[in-house]
């Protein structure tokens, strides 16, 4: 129920903007303090902003082409829905791990393998966003129940990988959960596996004993 509030959705976008603007000035003073680029640190807000809105961007495309006849609607007909306009924050809040991605990147970015973790965190995650686009008619079909579908899709996107028992003041519904169960959803989940994967690989490949194993 937290998850659908409007008020949770605007803080929860409203607290990533201010992440991203904070890093972003952070960035740039390490930038000219250091003289090197961090233009690669910007991987993960790009794929931030496509899966956010790049849905409905299609669906806008789908409508303009049923429009003008250029392609041809389903038997139910089309409709200009709300979907358009309401989705983006959802799949923005559901995607908050490019934001945490980029803001590690960009105030660590010297961190042991920060950038090959970075592409493959930014990778997995983005590969579990290909079904929002698939979403697209459905956002503009005129069926009675189009949007049963986009929810289905969206709670397996945001259900903790967590099957287990947990005491009741760390019901999901709650504040408390909620910090605790977050990661474990299937997009930030995969990103934080990647990260680590990486960083465990690149630290053995950089430690002393696989120096000279490789030696």
């Amino acid at each position: 129920m937290l998850l659908m509030s409007d008020l949770f959705k605007h803080s929860a976008l409203a607290a990533m903007l201010l992440a991203i603007l904070l890093a972003f000035y952070k960035g740039r003073h390490a930038v000219s303090a250091n003289a090197r680029s961090l233009a690669w640190t910007q991987v993960p807000l790009i794929a931030f902003l496509t899966v956010s809105v790049g849905p409905s961007a299609i669906a806008i495309l789908l409508y303009l082409g049923y429009k003008s006849g250029l392609l041809q609607a389903g038997p139910s007909g089309y409709r200009f829905s709300t979907f358009i306009f309401q989705l983006p924050l959802d799949f923005a809040v559901m995607n908050w791990g490019f934001v945490v991605l980029y803001v590690t990147c960009r105030l660590a970015p010297n961190f042991r393998s920060a950038r090959p973790a970075m592409w493959l965190s930014a990778a997995a995650m983005s590969l579990l966003n290909v079904p929002l686009f698939f979403l697209a008619p459905e956002m503009v079909s005129n069926v009675f129940d189009a949007g049963q579908g986009i929810g289905i899709v969206q709670a397996m996107l945001s259900m903790p990988l967590w099957f287990g028992s947990y005491p009741r003041f760390l019901d999901p519904d709650s504040g408390i959960g909620l910090l605790l169960f977050a990661p474990l959803a299937p997009i930030p989940f995969a990103g934080l596996v990647c990260w680590i994967a990486v960083q465990l690989i690149g630290g053995t490949a950089n430690s002393p004993k696989g120096k000279t194993a490789r030696s």
